[in-house]
């Protein structure tokens, strides 16, 4: 049963994802989002892919894909919309300063396991801030335009679900389980600040 988890957060993250692409696509900009969250959405998933295909551990590759692939999609639309010619290339410097340190797995005296394994806790740092960078764009400038509450509210099940298909995994990966318990913490703040940002008028 557990097997299926996987599937069912993969729906779960497809679908968040879906308000908030319906919304760039609409006003044709990405305005309010944090391209950094995107960004460090794209290697932190690539570093789980790389991990979880390693060690065998397929049916855990399919979130990461679904998120690596949507976030993807985010920027897409960023370079299409909004990017200048510098933030283009600042976008291409990062992408490429994400997959880098694959290239060490060329040297003979890189270990594969631990090269991985040191990746999967790059990825859990960068998963843990991934939301704050938005979180605080959000604080900053009350822009709430193009942000979805499905989204974060959705990533948030996502999550609930990948914590416990690793937790019933054979042998859980700690980098995993922390992944996703601060993929919790990080989208329910972004949700709670959302929420204050679109009741604040009616307050006033």
């Amino acid at each position: 049963m557990t097997e299926y988890l996987p599937i069912i957060s993969s729906f779960i993250l497809a679908f968040s994802f879906m308000p908030m692409l319906n919304k760039v696509r609409k006003n044709r900009s990405v305005s309010g989002l944090s391209l950094l969250m995107m960004s460090f959405g794209v290697a932190q998933s690539i570093y789980f892919i790389a991990f979880n295909l390693f060690f065998g551990r397929y049916y855990m590759v399919l979130p990461f894909v679904v998120t690596g692939m949507l976030s993807s999609l985010i920027l897409y639309y960023f370079l299409r919309y909004d990017a200048a010619a510098k933030q283009r290339k600042q976008l291409l410097y990062m992408l490429l300063f994400s997959v880098a340190p694959f290239s060490l797995l060329a040297s003979p005296y890189v270990d594969a396991d631990s090269l991985l394994i040191a990746l999967t806790y790059v990825g859990l740092v960068m998963s843990s801030i991934r939301v704050m960078p938005q979180t605080y764009k959000t604080l900053r400038s009350g822009d709430v335009s193009n942000l979805s509450a499905r989204y974060f509210m959705l990533q948030l099940l996502a999550g609930c679900f990948g914590l416990t298909a690793e937790l019933y995994m054979a042998a859980p990966s700690v980098s995993h389980i922390l992944n996703f318990v601060m993929i919790l913490l990080t989208n329910a703040a972004q949700l709670a600040c959302i929420q204050y940002y679109r009741h604040r008028p009616a307050m006033a």
